[in-house]
């Protein structure tokens, strides 16, 4: 009986079986693992409640984005979070919702876009200094609902109804 377990066809079966399980188990694809807050190897927030951040370039675009204010930056998941934008426009072309204000929000796992339409019209205006610029402040909310452990980045972009186009990115970690 034991003669014929260890024959050389049983072995050759053996064999291969157990070379099948090796090779699908060195190729099997791993599923991706999904970031949290809770890993101890989250990169550090560059601050905490409200921030604000003044835009200033050697040549600035037409609109161009002054001012973004995040409120607040440590913000939890389910919870709002305010994104104000101070837009001036050297021509006073006006923004609107329609032209207007939108971002991209990105955290670990996930890219949330917040449309133009999401930013509302907050304040108008023309600049103390220079009357011929039309200064406008828009606010727009999303909803946090991934992590920001290694990656919190928005990228706001600014549309005149002429179609001029000007974005920044600001990076929270």
């Amino acid at each position: 009986m034991m003669n014929r377990l260890l024959s050389r066809r049983n072995i050759g079966i053996l064999i291969l079986v157990i070379g099948v399980l090796l090779v699908l188990g060195l190729t099997a694809q791993e599923k991706p693992v999904l970031l949290t807050e809770n890993q101890g190897d989250c990169q550090p927030l560059y601050g905490s409640g409200k921030q604000t951040y003044y835009i200033q370039t050697d040549k600035p675009n037409n609109p161009q984005i002054m001012q973004v204010d995040v409120d607040p930056i440590d913000v939890k998941t389910g919870e709002l979070q305010k994104i104000t934008v101070k837009v001036m426009d050297n021509d006073s072309n006006t923004i609107t919702s329609k032209s207007g204000i939108s971002a991209s929000i990105f955290t670990d796992n996930k890219t949330t876009a917040i449309a133009s339409n999401a930013f509302k019209l907050a304040i108008a205006g023309d600049e103390q200094d220079d009357s011929s610029s039309l200064v406008t402040i828009w606010e727009g909310y999303w909803e946090k609902d991934d992590s920001t452990c290694q990656t919190y980045v928005a990228r706001i972009t600014a549309i005149n109804d002429k179609g001029e186009e000007s974005f920044i990115t600001v990076t929270f970690k």
